[in-house]
């Protein structure tokens, strides 16, 4: 089995991976930088939105602040690495989001977003269904069921538990109480409405900006065939670990 060390650059980090080495070499696993048939993602949840995008198995190994998706502790890494060789694990499955906007093409595990280029309120139509949403504010967020955890549970506190729907988060909205709408795995268009003027708005996937586009513009977000695949040896418990206050967003 060929392995992939995903992680930052930190002292505790480096750390962590020189134990990874010892265990590979201990397990007989052979570490890699090309085709690996797992990643490793030692981190936060940062680090394994990187490892995402190997769209290879993960195991997610917890040495950041943002830890709420990682599972195996440092302390517990032999025991992760001997069950791995078993293939003793559960295989998780997560929902991704793709789109594409001025040919770039992008997959997101956490939420595709269209937010203000420049701090002045967007007016945005999102549809779905046969149904549309029309608002000012700064912005909207596509959000998977574990992004809902994430950047949106930041906006509107509300979390998707267990449930295969999208949520539809508004960024700041302007004179409505609606703060999100849940809504089934289908495609979400949103629309940036022509004010009269000139606007620009940034395009975001996972946190980064991946197209600025003007107004008067239609992005898609799509629930993409691809899946994230996260190889669990411990159980994760979100809802508690939201009531305890240990999602550091």
């Amino acid at each position: 089995m060929k392995v992939k060390i995903v992680s930052k650059p930190t002292p505790n980090v480096d750390e962590i991976k020189e134990h990874i080495k010892k265990l590979a070499n201990k397990y007989g696993l052979t570490l890699t930088e090309d085709e690996p048939d797992v990643v490793i993602a030692v981190g936060g949840d940062g680090t394994l939105l990187k490892a995402i995008r190997y769209f290879k198995p993960i195991v997610a190994v917890k040495a950041g602040r943002r830890g709420f998706m990682m599972d195996v502790l440092p302390e517990n890494l032999e025991q992760a690495f001997s069950r791995l060789v078993k293939h003793d694990y559960v295989t998780e499955e997560y929902m991704l989001l793709e789109t594409e906007v001025e040919g770039v093409k992008a997959l997101a595990f956490n939420e595709i977003g269209v937010l203000y280029d420049k701090p002045e309120a967007l007016k945005i139509n999102v549809r779905f269904l046969e149904d549309s949403i029309v608002f000012e504010g700064d912005g909207v967020l596509v959000s998977t069921p574990q992004g809902s955890s994430a950047w949106s549970f930041s906006i509107s506190g509300n979390y998707v538990y267990r449930v295969n729907a999208l949520e539809v988060c508004l960024v700041n909205p302007i004179l409505t109480s609606l703060k999100s709408v849940v809504i089934p795995p289908v495609s979400v268009r949103l629309t940036i409405m022509d004010k009269g003027y000139q606007q620009w708005a940034r395009v975001v996937s996972d946190g980064e900006i991946i197209a600025k586009v003007r107004n008067s513009t239609e992005i898609e977000v799509r629930v993409s065939d691809k899946k994230a695949k996260i190889l669990r040896f411990y159980k994760i418990d979100p809802i508690q670990g939201i009531l305890n206050g240990k999602r550091d967003i």
